[in-house]
């Protein structure tokens, strides 16, 4: 009776973790390069130890929470310094001590000319060093599809850089559509990528899709809490049955 029990109350507890994921998907279907992530479970116990240690009973669990990095969509902004990344890659940022790779490509240009994430945070280039556009305030500025810079024509000398990562799974989430690599893996710049000006990347959350799918993690962590209950009222029975004897 008490496994019983455990066994329902794991797979609610599995459920109701599926439901919080689903909620951060869907909480961000509107924020750019996001990358949507995607539950997988597992039962604990297998094979013949299911049946001759736990009667047929089971466990469940999450056994990772994964990124779908499938591109999302590109929307136009018509902003010289929105980019979106067509095809596989990340921009590389650095984040005080810290190095963030995303796909969103909103940038702005500091006082100094220096190319920047909406927080303040450097883009980085080839080399790992930081992007710069001297005079650039105020005047015409071009990237074409290999990243090339040019301010009213004239080619500026720079060329925006995008990065790949050999496994992805070692990307983590860090917030804000930004993801860390493990410190044992590396990044490599890519010698062919294409970038759209004045376009940005959105969310690879399909709310439709989404929505289903919170509405089928409900039923089933509704179904897990009746189970449950049904094993107390079976087991306040139980107890009842006891005293009387």
């Amino acid at each position: 009776m008490v496994s019983g029990k455990y066994s329902a109350l794991s797979g609610a507890v599995a459920r109701e973790q599926a439901l919080d994921n689903i909620a951060a998907n869907l909480a961000n279907v509107n924020s750019s390069g996001f990358k949507k992530n995607k539950v997988s479970f597992e039962a604990i116990l297998r094979g013949t130890r299911q049946v001759g240690e736990a009667g047929g009973l089971n466990y469940s669990r999450i056994r990772t929470i994964g990124t779908n990095f499938d591109q999302g969509g590109l929307q136009e902004t018509g902003r010289d310094l929105d980019l979106a990344i067509n095809g596989e890659g990340f921009f590389k940022i650095q984040a005080g001590a810290e190095t963030l790779y995303s796909r969103a490509g909103h940038f702005k240009l500091d006082e100094n000319g220096m190319i920047k994430t909406p927080e303040g945070y450097q883009l980085l280039g080839a080399g790992n060093q930081p992007l710069q556009l001297l005079e650039a305030q105020g005047k015409q500025i071009s990237i074409d599809d290999n990243g090339l810079v040019s301010i009213d024509g004239v080619d500026a000398g720079v060329r925006f850089q995008v990065f790949t990562v050999a496994d992805q799974s070692q990307l983590k989430p860090a917030g804000q559509s930004r993801f860390r690599l493990a410190p044992e893996a590396a990044s490599q710049a890519k010698e062919e990528f294409r970038l759209v000006q004045g376009s940005l990347e959105t969310s690879n959350v399909n709310m439709m899709e989404e929505m289903a799918l919170m509405i089928n993690t409900q039923r089933k962590f509704e179904a897990h809490l009746k189970a449950l209950e049904n094993y107390s009222r079976l087991s306040d029975k139980q107890d009842e049955l006891g005293s009387l004897g």
